[in-house]
């Protein structure tokens, strides 16, 4: 989930090898049309000299910051624009007293007040479904981050709403509602295992759990990052913490410094490679409008070291981690294009 301490945001540093030919080599790639590998369900090129060094992501009103709705603050049940943040086993509006409300106290409920309230259900169906699955004490860090991470990369960010129930009540909604309700449907979604690459980590230390230590390869991290937005300039989410923590986010740019390029005959070539990795991380706050362009809209920066084993001809075929920090496991969601069962209501929300 979502880091919820201060991020130690590794800087690069060194003068960069730069490719000026990173575009002509990103068509040449197209070109070759030869797909070698597949990874998270699509065809990849693994030819090191026909990857770009850098790619960011193409639609830029997509990869919105938003909130992981920790567990131990109520998850989306969480009263995030209240005073008094409310975060369980509080009271929700009697339907008789709502008539009295203000649009401004309306601003004050939960996402999942709000959605039940429009539908008319004044027993609260989704908030008690959110409050009755939430554990008595969750792990600080634990919350919805791989559904936020799953509908940032997938929908644009959500507009605030206003919205008339069945008994002429308007609902305010604002764009952290509704990210809230997004994300709670994306944390419901099933990925299928060709969906991921890697697998989570169960330990604090790498000793306990082979997945800590030799999951996600170099060769592998770096295919997918070049060919996913180098060539496509599309996101995809990455665990970034390698051991027990989950911390979800969808990466969105890169800039990788070759630092040495070891080439000896009549054996494998190696290169050694710094990779700047920009990906988008939790709002430090929840916000009535988008972020997107504010400085609420958050990127953050990590620096992986790693070495690459090449073939004679440029293919990746092996490497090696050298920084501490690598990824834990990669993946990536279809996007859901109709909402159904009860938060079908999503379909108009986001239009």
């Amino acid at each position: 989930m979502i880091r919820l301490c201060i991020l130690l945001l590794l800087v690069s540093c060194g003068k960069p090898i730069t490719e000026s030919g990173d575009a002509k080599k990103s068509e040449n790639a197209l070109k070759e049309g030869v797909i070698e590998g597949l990874y998270l369900d699509q065809g990849m090129f693994m030819n090191f000299d026909y990857l770009p060094l850098t790619g960011e992501i193409k639609d830029q009103k997509k990869h919105w910051s938003g909130d992981s709705w920790r567990l131990k603050f109520g998850s989306v049940n969480y009263r995030w624009n209240s005073p008094t943040h409310e975060t369980r086993n509080y009271p929700s509006p009697h339907p008789r007293d709502l008539k009295r409300y203000s649009i401004d106290d309306l601003k004050q409920l939960s996402a999942t007040e709000k959605y039940d309230l429009w539908l008319g259900r004044y027993d609260y169906f989704l908030k008690n479904l959110v409050e009755n699955y939430l554990p008595e004490k969750p792990l600080d860090w634990e919350g919805l981050c791989h559904g936020w991470a799953g509908a940032s990369i997938n929908h644009n960010e959500p507009q605030p709403k206003m919205m008339m129930n069945p008994d002429g009540i308007l609902i305010p909604f604002g764009s952290a509602d509704i990210k809230a309700l997004l994300t709670y449907y994306y944390s419901l979604e099933t990925v299928p295992d060709s969906f991921q690459l890697g697998k989570r980590c169960e330990s604090y230390r790498p000793v306990d759990d082979e997945n800590c230590d030799n999951d996600v390869t170099p060769g592998e991290f770096h295919t997918v990052l070049a060919n996913k937005l180098g060539l496509r300039g599309e996101s995809f989410i990455m665990d970034i913490d390698r051991y027990l923590e989950v911390w979800n986010h969808p990466i969105i740019s890169y800039n990788t410094h070759i630092m040495k390029d070891i080439r000896v005959k009549g054996s494998n070539r190696r290169v050694i490679l710094r990779t700047a990795l920009y990906y988008v991380d939790v709002a430090l706050k929840s916000s009535w409008n988008p972020t997107i362009g504010t400085l609420s809209h958050l990127i953050s920066k990590q620096q992986l070291d790693y070495e690459l084993e090449l073939t004679s001809g440029g293919n990746i075929v092996g490497g090696r981690w050298i920084s501490r920090d690598r990824p834990d496991f990669m993946w990536t969601i279809k996007k859901v294009e109709n909402f159904t069962g009860y938060l079908s209501g999503l379909n108009e929300l986001i239009k």
